[in-house]
């Protein structure tokens, strides 16, 4: 299986994997809300992502795995409970990631669309 998947397909499958995990962190962020001391939390994968863009730019392999961290919203501020739970930010970061997230989606669909064509002699 690994010969049809290109190391693009399979970073755009491991950052759909990170959208994913994103999407269940901030919906963990908002069902805290009212919790006092919550601490919100968020998913790094830019690094991840980066590192893995020079190397498939240096003509190096990419990584079969992209890491996804789930570490504490340090640019959260602290409301008066403790708890640094913003509705609004995190309803705000939830729709950008939802839009990452279909946005991947749409084009790792492409791409296996683009591959049967050839496949079949259509391309």
């Amino acid at each position: 299986m690994d010969l049809l998947i290109d190391p693009t397909s399979r970073l755009l499958a491991e950052m759909i994997q990170g959208t994913a995990l994103r999407h269940r962190v901030l919906a963990g962020n908002l069902a805290n809300v009212e919790t006092p001391g919550y601490q919100a939390q968020d998913v790094s994968f830019s690094v991840a992502l980066e590192e893995a863009g020079r190397l498939a730019a240096g003509g190096g392999n990419v990584p079969s795995r992209v890491q996804s961290t789930v570490t504490t919203d340090a640019e959260a501020p602290i409301r008066r409970d403790g708890s640094t739970v913003d509705l609004d930010r995190q309803m705000v970061r939830l729709s950008q990631n939802t839009g990452w997230h279909n946005a991947m989606l749409q084009i790792l669909a492409s791409r296996f669309t683009q591959m049967k064509a050839a496949i079949k002699g259509q391309a």
